[in-house]
């Protein structure tokens, strides 16, 4: 985990429950990575994301729309 995005301290990352929720929130937008690598995913959205997110072992979810979309894009490369 990385707590700088920008070389910023990213707030987020050091609060309890900051980025990284137990269960997506109504809004969230799922991706479906069933057998994909799910420790590659998660190191990949915490140092290049910035919002919210959810990631289970049959899917990722995340807060922002457009960040839903980027990791939809590449989720390939975590098989």
């Amino acid at each position: 985990m990385t707590l700088y995005i920008d070389n910023k301290i990213d707030l987020l990352a050091i609060l309890e429950n900051g980025r990284e929720l137990n269960s997506p929130v109504d809004h969230f937008i799922c991706i479906g990575i069933e057998n994909h690598n799910i420790k590659l995913a998660k190191d990949w959205i915490w140092k290049n994301l910035k919002g919210r997110f959810v990631i289970h072992t049959t899917s990722a979810c995340f807060e922002i729309p457009s960040e839903a979309s980027m990791f939809a894009l590449i989720k390939d490369q975590f098989k």
